[in-house]
This record gives C-alpha cells, sequence and structure tokens, in this order.
C-alpha cells in the first residue's frame, strides 16, 4: 500500500467518525453512554467475524506477530478505546456535535508530544502545521478566551486518549493482520462498557427501533469499519500525519451538525477549516524522521 492510499483511508475515517457524532448524540436521548458503547462495539466485532473466517485461508500475517503479542496488544488497545469512547459519549451529552469535532481534533497537539516521550524526532516544521491546525480548530470552536464547558472538558480527556490509542496502533498495526486485531480490540472494549453498565445500573435491555439505528450505523459503519480502515492506513502513515489527517473530522462533524441538527458555522468558523485542511496538508511533508515509513514507503 502507497502513503498516498493510505491516506485516503484515514481521510474516508475521518468522515464516517465525523458524519456519526450526531448519531451519537441522539443516542443519549433516549440511552445511557456505556451500554451504548458496549453494544455498538460488540457489534462492529461481529460484522467483522464473517471476513475474518472465510478470508482466514488467504490473509497473510507477519512472521514476526505471535499469539502473546496480539493477546497484550488487544487489552491495551481496547482498554485505552473504552478510555476514550467512554469520556467522548459522555460528554457528548452536555455538548453540540461541532464542538465535539473540533475538541475531540485537539488530539493532533497530544500525539506528536507523547510521540516526542517515547523517542520520536520531527523536523521542527511540524510544529508550524500543528499550529495553523490548532488554531483552525480554535476558530471553528468559537470557544471565548480558554473557558470549558463540563461535556467539552470530557471531549478534551478523551481527546487525550484518542492519540494514545493512535500510537498503540502505530506500534502494534505492523504487526498483525488488521481485521484479527480489530475483533479484539472491538471485544475488550465491549466487555469493559459492559462491566461499566451494569455497576452504573443502566438500563440494559434496548428495544426501541431508533436506539437500534444509531447502535447499527455506529457499530457498522463508524466503528467497524472505520477503525479497520484505520489499522491498515496506520500499516504506512506514521502517528502524527495520521493525527493530522482525522483533525479534518471536525470539519465533518461540523458539516453532519448543519445538515442534521441545524448548527450554523459562521465565516470565522469557515476559516477554521480552512486552516485546519491547510495544517493537516501541511503535515503530509514532515513525519517523524526516526520512523519506520520514511524508510520504507509502502507495504505490500
Amino acid at each position: 500500500m502507497t502513503l498516498a492510499k493510505s491516506n485516503i483511508m484515514l481521510l474516508c475515517t475521518a468522515a464516517l467518525w465525523g458524519g456519526s457524532f450526531i448519531f451519537q448524540k441522539n443516542a443519549m436521548d433516549s440511552m445511557d453512554p456505556f451500554i451504548f458503547n458496549a453494544l455498538r462495539f460488540f457489534l462492529a466485532a461481529l460484522c467483522l467475524l464473517p471476513i475474518r473466517f472465510f478470508r482466514r485461508g488467504n490473509i497473510s500475517i507477519m512472521k514476526s506477530a505471535d499469539k502473546r503479542h496480539m493477546l497484550i496488544g488487544s487489552i491495551v488497545a481496547g482498554s485505552i478505546l473504552f478510555a476514550a469512547a467512554a469520556f467522548q459519549q459522555i460528554g457528548i451529552k452536555h455538548t453540540t456535535v461541532s464542538n465535539t469535532g473540533f475538541i475531540t481534533g485537539l488530539y493532533i497537539v497530544f500525539v506528536p508530544m507523547i510521540g516526542i516521550c517515547i523517542g520520536h524526532r520531527f523536523n521542527h516544521k511540524i510544529w508550524l502545521a500543528i499550529l495553523i491546525a490548532c488554531s483552525g480548530l480554535y476558530l471553528l470552536s468559537g470557544m471565548d478566551g480558554f473557558y470549558m464547558k463540563r461535556g467539552d472538558f470530557f471531549i478534551l480527556i478523551s481527546a487525550f486518549f484518542w492519540a494514545a490509542h493512535l500510537i498503540v496502533i502505530d506500534f502494534i498495526s505492523h504487526r498483525h493482520n488488521p481485521i484479527a486485531f480489530a475483533i479484539r480490540q472491538f471485544f475488550v472494549c465491549g466487555i469493559l462498557s459492559l462491566i461499566v453498565a451494569v455497576a452504573l445500573d443502566e438500563r440494559l435491555i434496548i428495544t426501541g427501533g431508533i436506539e437500534w439505528f444509531y447502535i447499527i450505523f455506529s457499530g457498522a459503519f463508524a466503528i467497524a469499519i472505520g477503525y479497520t480502515l484505520q489499522i491498515y492506513g496506520q500499516k504506512v502513515t506514521p502517528p502524527s500525519q495520521t493525527a493530522l489527517i482525522f483533525s479534518t473530522e471536525a470539519v465533518f462533524a461540523a458539516g453532519a451538525g448543519y445538515l442534521f441538527l441545524n448548527e450554523m458555522l459562521g465565516p470565522q468558523a469557515l476559516i477554521g477549516c480552512v486552516l485546519m485542511l491547510g495544517g493537516s496538508l501541511m503535515a503530509q511533508f514532515y513525519p517523524p524522521l526516526n520512523h519506520r515509513s520514511t524508510e520504507q514507503k509502502s507495504l505490500p
């Protein structure tokens, strides 16, 4: 897979995630956050099981992969995914779809910071790209100073965990079959979400048709397809570039919020969208200097 194809996959992922925020928010009108997360992640895993079964004979797994690494990796990735999804789902109940999109996009700041802590080296111009993208996020938000409401704060916490998830996937994705790994991390996230749902005495039985529509759309499309594309894409694209591509999720979320929830974007927000896209495009030229994709530009 070439770097360009990988980036297109990640852009499609951002579109799926950004568009799904409206369903996540509407679901909170009649459902509790942890049972919603449990059901949609279980559904996502079940959607991928037939693909894994029928392609078991012709999906190649790299020789370096082993069961122990797969088990540990899926538990770590699934646990981080659980934390990210939990904080996001709690936060989206108390904020707008547009705010959820742009604050989630702040993980473009967290990824290089985490990357530096684990030994990644960057061209200094990556920070200019991040500054441009963050300026766009700020304008898109319409924030007054740095005051943040409760819902927005929970979304900000989730952004840190999304960044950590990107880093973990970067370490693991090239060692295992993407579909097999995705199924395992979804089950881990679903199990943890179900445990918390039971502990908090949430309503576990879902009978409403519209509720199942939200679960099916989010589970089958945003998660099953989106996260699988993420794992495939991160086989080539390094974390900093991935995070900046995913920052366009805020643009897609803002568009979905306008179309379906009548959340208006003013001139300032539109300028923010342009800056975000510009920063994302600029970042494509400055991957980590010591990332494997700087030495190998494509994978089979």
